[in-house]
């Protein structure tokens, strides 16, 4: 049995029950996952700022689950903040949540639609829409207008902004596909299926069961980053077992 580490990049444990609730709905009984939070570290990645903060004691339980045999790490952040860096540092497979989902929206339709928190969030969502090649399957970026402080607060509003937007988005967009830049419920689940015309991407799903297949392709074959110009590791790290 694989399993993979999940971190949620922030200096609480707020998250981790509803993370641990989306896996437990969706995982394979091949998989079990280790979820972890920093012991220090900012309340949210809505900055610059605090995604450099986060990045060392991310990096750290990162190794740790590495040198613990875990198959998969995964950043639990949409702003897929540390990625390159983690790819460069360890052989382990690491998996962004941004990343993740918009892949698999790209497979379940020509254009997609991300529905964000805050207009604060556009610019460095829509870089990695670019960085990944995907600039041309983008139909909008939405904004529900609420922070994560917000969002953890009223989350009922939340998800009745993402749907408002997300039927702006395949209406006036012409999105076939709505990816969130959020986790959701299962009973948000419910009530999207019923009023949205389109396949609805939640990232924390796609990036656990993206997990899973590099996790199986890593252990079993040994497939995993290449180590070649992009991603290769500084001299130290080249140096090591």
């Amino acid at each position: 049995m694989g399993e993979i580490l999940w971190v949620n990049p922030v200096g609480t444990g707020a998250f981790d029950a509803e993370t641990s609730e989306l896996i437990e709905a969706v995982r394979s009984p091949a998989h079990t996952a280790r979820i972890r939070h920093l012991d220090q570290g900012p309340p949210h990645l809505e900055y610059h700022l605090y995604e450099h903060a986060a990045l060392g004691p991310m990096v750290r339980l990162m190794r740790q689950a590495e040198d613990d045999g875990c198959v998969a790490g995964i950043i639990g952040c949409f702003y897929d903040g540390g990625l390159r860096e983690l790819r460069e540092a360890l052989r382990m497979p690491v998996v962004g949540m941004a990343e993740a989902a918009l892949y698999l929206a790209c497979s379940l339709g020509h254009r997609f639609s991300v529905i964000v928190g805050r207009r604060k969030w556009v610019p460095k969502m829509t870089d990695n829409v670019i960085l990944y090649g995907l600039d041309r399957r983008l139909a909008s970026m939405r904004s529900v207008e609420m922070g994560i402080p917000e969002i953890a607060a009223d989350p009922d509003r939340f998800y009745d902004r993402v749907l408002e937007e997300g039927r702006k988005a395949v209406a006036d967009d012409g999105a076939e596909v709505v990816v969130l830049s959020e986790i959701a419920s299962p009973q948000f689940w419910a009530r999207a299926k019923a009023e949205l015309p389109v396949p609805l991407v939640d990232p924390g799903v796609a990036c656990w069961k993206w997990a899973e297949l590099v996790g199986d392709l890593y252990d079993r074959l040994g497939l995993g980053h290449c180590k070649l110009y992009g991603f290769e590791p500084p001299p130290a790290e080249r140096a090591a077992p």
